[in-house]
């Protein structure tokens, strides 16, 4: 009796609410890391299209190689970032689902109106991310959408032609503010849940978040804003 008790609280441990936000923190933190490193590649723009388009190629084709085949750091970073993906927004959605069904059984409801701003920012501001993010992908990633460009047209050519037109320079602009709004609360948010922050760091990391936030906003908009501006020819 006292081993089938042992592992069924084992079972349920991988079930825990600490455990979910935990995976969501981690997987977070992947993000975090891919936007930062994504938002200084595209600043590559700045350097020419020789230097953006090699980029582009280098990333599609030798990256890495030997560790991977020709081509093949691509795909495996593609299905890396769909599972951390799965893993975020299954994680987000057990935990307000978790969330909302205490809210229904509780008799008494202590909020804390800050946390309650910053959960309800964080819900909105993954499901506009989660829609202009297939928007994005069907537009650079697949050439689904064009917006200016063809087929053939190189990544270079690909952002010169999208970012001439204001409206594409806006809509981007809401989609890396949702973004970056996002990483400002989830990456202390993140430490948090992993027990990394104390009471006395805690402000640090806040502050550090916004930081990490606004330079993400800052590296991506760079570059269309530009465009935009023909300082980027």
């Amino acid at each position: 009796m006292a081993t089938s008790t042992v592992v069924t609280k084992k079972r349920r441990a991988w079930t825990t609410t600490v455990f979910v936000k935990q995976l969501m923190a981690i997987s977070g933190l992947v993000f975090v890391l891919f936007l930062l490193f994504h938002s200084y590649g595209n600043l590559k723009m700045f350097l020419g299209q020789e230097a953006y388009d090699h980029y582009a190629e280098w990333l599609k084709g030798d990256a890495f190689v030997p560790i991977f085949p020709h081509g093949g750091f691509i795909w495996v970073f593609r299905l890396a970032m769909v599972l951390f993906l799965v893993i975020h927004v299954a994680s987000a959605f057990i935990v307000w689902y978790r969330s909302k069904k205490a809210r229904h059984t509780r008799y008494v409801i202590k909020k804390n109106v800050a946390n309650s701003y910053a959960a309800r920012t964080m819900r909105v501001s993954g499901v506009l991310i989660l829609a202009l993010l297939v928007f994005h992908i069907l537009h650079f990633t697949t050439g689904t959408v064009k917006t200016g460009f063809t087929a053939d047209s190189t990544p270079y050519e690909r952002m010169i032609a999208t970012f001439q037109s204001p409206w594409m320079v806006l809509l981007y602009a809401v989609f890396v503010a949702a973004a970056c709004l996002h990483v400002s609360h989830g990456f202390w948010s993140a430490f948090q849940s992993l027990g990394w922050v104390r009471s006395n760091t805690r402000t640090f990391m806040v502050v550090l978040s916004g930081i990490i936030g606004g330079l993400i906003f800052v590296m991506f908009m760079a570059p269309p804003v530009s465009i935009a501006f023909g300082i980027i020819p």
